[in-house]
């Protein structure tokens, strides 16, 4: 028989209610918020905190039952977990209005500490949505949240003075703008991911191979010591045609390489294995770095025996030696296409 764990058990709550990670975090949000929201009221009805008003406790109930139910709702999937955020920020900033207004109007004693709270509350509210990723939500809890806070600043005496309103619509309209703007970012990166899961899943399509492959073969392909780890891996995941097919490849790139190197071979006999190989690489445009890469060297050696080629070939500093390694292939091809054409019979 299993153990009961709640750890595990909220895991698999989470996992079976969020899609992705955004949804993830909106989850926690959502369940941290409310939870929040409950123990407060349930504070302030036992009299820890606030002010044993009738209509002060009133509103502490309805709050918690309102809150429950929408927790139940959302638990029954009769509404999204989007609808559950939004439905339970509105109705909660809702009340915290109406309390900050009542407080105001009666003017009970130290009602002036319980509204600065209550405000506090209200930006809490904001803050959440803002973390949860709601959208548009946040502007309708922004626009309840700072007329109760110019009402209470302005109706009588003032409850609250004008610092105090300041700070908090300067924190309130900042903090509604990082949601609009972190909502933009994070449906562009979405979008991004989703691009790229289709165009990575048309890839594998398309070479007929699996994520693993793939992964084994890229790893292969940057690591400089590829065989140590890399190569039983990505061989042991390919099949018999596969491998057939990437040796035969291989075959005729090593071939390809094979003839350039000759060529340079033949045209300049007095370089080493090690300067030819450099050379097919500057003709075919590879910078210093990418040089040291491919022959598993470091920056500075490739550039040690780029001075050297030069010194062989007798070129001055302002030759550029893959301009002269292109150029005189382009003269040998030249004189031999022009070889072609005399021994071709005349019709």
């Amino acid at each position: 028989m299993k153990e009961f764990s709640p750890v595990a058990s909220f895991k698999k709550f989470v996992k079976e209610r969020s899609r992705d990670d955004e949804e993830h975090i909106r989850l926690l949000v959502f369940m941290t918020g409310s939870s929040l929201m409950i123990v407060l009221m349930l504070l302030h009805l036992i009299g820890f905190v606030g002010l044993e008003l009738p209509v002060l406790r009133t509103i502490s109930w309805l709050t918690v039952l309102i809150t429950l139910t929408v927790i139940m709702l959302y638990l029954n999937r009769w509404i999204s977990l989007v609808q559950a955020i939004s439905t339970y920020s509105i109705i909660a900033q809702m009340m915290e209005s109406i309390r900050i207004v009542y407080l105001v109007i009666i003017r009970p004693p130290d009602y002036e500490t319980v509204v600065i709270g209550n405000q506090i509350g209200s930006y809490t509210i904001l803050l959440y949505l803002v973390l949860g990723f709601v959208p548009r939500a946040s502007f309708y809890v922004l626009g309840m949240s700072l007329g109760t806070l110019f009402f209470a600043a302005f109706y009588g005496s003032g409850a609250i003075g004008p610092q105090f309103v300041l700070l908090f619509s300067v924190l309130s309209i900042s903090t509604c703008l990082l949601s609009a703007v972190s909502q933009r970012d994070v449906r562009d990166i979405q979008q991004e991911n989703k691009n790229w899961q289709v165009f990575q899943t048309n890839i594998l399509r398309a070479l007929h191979i699996t994520q693993e492959e793939l992964d084994a073969f890229l790893e292969l392909c940057s690591d400089r010591k590829p065989h140590e780890k890399y190569e039983p891996l990505l061989f042991g995941l390919l099949d018999d045609q596969k491998k057939h097919n990437l040796l035969r490849a291989m075959e005729k790139l090593q071939k390809k390489e094979e003839a350039e190197r000759q060529d340079f071979a033949q045209k300049f006999p007095t370089l080493s294995g090690v300067e030819l190989e450099v050379c097919r690489l500057v003709a075919l445009g590879k910078p210093v770095s990418e040089i040291a890469i491919v022959t598993g060297k470091s920056i500075s050696n490739i550039s040690t025996v780029r001075g050297n080629i030069r010194k062989k070939l007798g070129l001055d500093r302002g030759t550029d030696l893959r301009a002269f390694l292109v150029e005189d292939e382009k003269v040998k091809k030249s004189k031999a296409s022009n070889g072609d054409k005399k021994q071709k019979p005349a019709r």
